[in-house]
């Protein structure tokens, strides 16, 4: 856990929400190095309380109210990385991309060795199109041994690596991403559908009950076993999950290509 873990723990969340379920998560980084230099890890900067108040307005869809609250906490600390993190996250939200930017990169700045900054900042640089830079942050996070969720960055190596057209790249750190957490869901589920993209049908099954056992059947996953099942021939499971995904998810786009 990082440094300023109540900030953390929802900036983790929130940011996931904001950015993508495969984007941000796992925080690490600020609370080791305290703990380490024997400093008490709570005792932070007095900017955090209103970090953590503008987390909480965040997360409620207080846009307006948060970013209040986050520029109260640069005006007590503006050398606060995570001040300019939740700043970063509030004007992506709301549509103020240059902000947003500037802000991440401060925090990165103050904070140049913090795994979750620096899996924030790949974030933002792979969805601008910046691919090798991103994957390069996503790679520094991914090797920082106080980072408990190395896989995340990992996956988001993956998807970037993808993004890019480079396969073989994409391939080898979603594998890396298992390697750290084999029980990971988007990884499970990425390899599910990319062993049934080549025809590995069998094997994709084995990715799919995996993830299974750990996550819940989302509108995507539903279909990837649908599909699985159909291709193997057994019509019953595959309308029975082809019912599933139309009587949880009837909204779902997925439905439209069953």
């Amino acid at each position: 856990m990082s440094g300023r873990p109540r900030l953390h723990l929802a900036a983790c969340a929130l940011a996931a929400g904001l950015l993508g379920a495969a984007l941000l998560g796992g925080c690490a980084g600020t609370q080791a190095k305290r703990e380490s230099a024997g400093l008490d890890p709570e005792d932070g900067s007095p900017a955090d309380l209103y970090v953590n108040i503008a987390s909480a307005y965040y997360q409620r869809g207080q846009y307006e109210t948060a970013l209040e609250r986050g520029l109260y906490a640069l005006d007590v600390d503006k050398r606060n990385p995570d001040a300019h993190y939740i700043l970063g996250i509030i004007y992506q939200r709301l549509g103020k991309q240059a902000a947003a930017d500037n802000h991440f990169a401060e925090a990165l700045r103050l904070d140049p060795d913090n795994p979750e900054l620096l899996n924030a900042s790949g974030t933002v640089l792979c969805s601008k199109g910046s691919y090798s830079e991103a994957i390069a942050l996503f790679e520094q996070a991914a090797r920082n041994p106080l980072y408990g969720t190395p896989e995340v960055p990992l996956m988001n190596a993956s998807d970037c690596s993808r993004r890019a057209g480079r396969a073989t790249q994409a391939e080898r750190f979603l594998r890396e991403s298992l390697t750290k957490n084999a029980d990971y869901p988007p990884a499970l589920l990425a390899m599910a559908q990319l062993t049934y993209d080549r025809a590995e049908t069998e094997q994709a099954r084995q990715y799919l009950f995996r993830y299974g056992r750990v996550a819940r059947a989302t509108p995507p996953a539903l279909l990837l076993a649908y599909r699985i099942e159909s291709k193997l021939g057994n019509k019953t499971a595959a309308k029975a999950l082809a019912n599933t995904l139309r009587t949880r998810y009837p909204d779902a786009p997925q439905n439209m290509e069953l």
